[in-house]
């Protein structure tokens, strides 16, 4: 998920190469609804996971992996190409994510076993990491002047795309036939439906450099004279990924052993909860200042992280979905305030490159810790990671919510 602050988009008319059919606002718009679908078709497989372990027998160290396995490679996305799309344009990279992900969707829909989820998930991590950098660029250039929209359309895309994700396939499994083959046609069939889409849009950034030097790859950056800056702003992401993935990874498991009957459904709820209400936050909280939003999300968070261990020791399905709607909106608001001073410091020409290294931090803050706590809660258990897993938040939450006071 991503917000921004913000870099006032490139002024004249020259940076637009192709005008293409659909005008700036429509662009903006579909780009927002482009967002949405990646987000939904990664949280997608997370109500699924429980009849991967049943038909295919891993552990849920394993399982970790396979969530790791997709941040890894966005993060290898990111790294490679995250400023792809500030080269070479928004339109060509958001193409090949688009075609990357289709065939993602392919391998999962038709899995065998567990060594093709991964090969799917890897896929899928690589088409949103190059996906992403290019939706963020494309939100900025397309926003009102002088707005924030892209901000906001931006983290409430994300938010709303995980919850639907999760929640929509968690209903599928639970009620359709053809449980981990339905939702995954469905999003094939959206995201052949989005080609059409990119291609009218227009394309604000012209291509700079020879060929040569726009295909190879380049590296996320950080603004100049600002790395001090941005590593203290950081600490916001390390606070909210670390929860989002951690969460995402073994939240739906916890939940179905809290609540008895549809299990698929309770298990995409958990997640729904969480990021619904980390969205909803952001859409009504939007015009908070990016420190303040920290300072009150923060809090929340902490707050959230202790319901959930408690609910862990009692078994309490209501206390823990309570704590994660409050979690969830912490999570939003620490995440809408960092993003936003983070990508604040981004010149116009970097946008999609400052962007990719704020990803790289937000899913190296997501995949590491879930694998943590997978080891830990197949040696130890379930109840024990969650503990676990609310401490170590609890410890990067308070950083980061005292990281908004430092005088620079």
């Amino acid at each position: 998920m991503t917000t921004t602050e913000l870099v006032q988009p490139r002024s004249g008319t020259r940076a637009l190469l192709h005008r293409g059919t659909l005008s700036r606002p429509a662009s903006f718009w579909f780009i927002g609804a482009l967002y949405t679908l990646f987000l939904m078709a990664s949280t997608a497989p997370s109500p699924m996971y429980s009849i991967y372990q049943q038909r295919w027998h891993f552990t849920t160290t394993v399982l970790t992996e396979v969530f790791a396995v997709y941040a890894v490679a966005i993060l290898l996305s990111l790294v490679l190409f995250g400023s792809l799309s500030d080269h070479l344009g928004r339109r060509p990279v958001l193409l090949a994510g688009l075609v990357l992900e289709i065939a993602s969707m392919l391998v999962l829909a038709v899995a065998p076993g567990v060594g093709w989820l991964l090969v799917g998930r890897a896929l899928q991590g690589l088409a949103t990491g190059l996906a992403t950098s290019a939706i963020s660029g494309a939100l900025l250039d397309f926003q009102r002047p002088g707005s924030n929209h892209g901000s906001l359309i931006n983290g409430v895309s994300a938010g709303l795309g995980m919850a639907l994700g999760s929640l929509l396939a968690g209903a599928l499994v639970q009620f359709v036939p053809g449980p981990t083959l339905t939702s995954y046609l469905l999003l094939i069939l959206g995201f052949v439906l989005a080609i059409p889409g990119v291609l009218l849009m227009p394309e604000p950034v012209a291509r700079r450099g020879a060929l040569r030097e726009v295909l190879r790859p380049q590296r996320p950056t950080v603004p100049a004279g600002k790395g001090w800056t941005f590593a203290l702003m950081a600490t916001t992401l390390l606070a909210s990924w670390i929860v989002g993935g951690m969460f995402m990874s073994l939240g739906p498991s916890v939940a179905k052993g809290l609540v008895s009957g549809n299990p698929y459904l309770v298990g995409g709820l958990a997640v729904a909860v969480l990021a619904g209400f980390g969205g909803l936050a952001q859409l009504l909280l939007s015009g908070w200042a990016a420190r303040r939003a920290v300072r009150f999300g923060a809090p929340l968070m902490l707050v959230g992280l202790a319901g959930m261990a408690a609910a862990a020791l009692e078994q309490g399905a209501a206390l823990f979905f309570v704590s994660s709607a409050v979690l969830g909106t912490g999570w939003g608001l620490v995440f809408m305030g960092g993003f936003r001073m983070l990508t604040g410091l981004a010149a116009p020409e970097h946008r999609a490159a400052t962007a990719a290294l704020i990803y790289v931090v937000a899913y190296l803050s997501a995949s590491v810790p879930s694998v943590a706590l997978g080891f830990l809660s197949t040696v130890f258990g379930l109840t024990t990671a969650t503990l676990a897993f609310t401490a170590t938040a609890a410890i990067f939450v308070t950083t980061a919510g005292l990281s908004t006071f430092a005088r620079h």
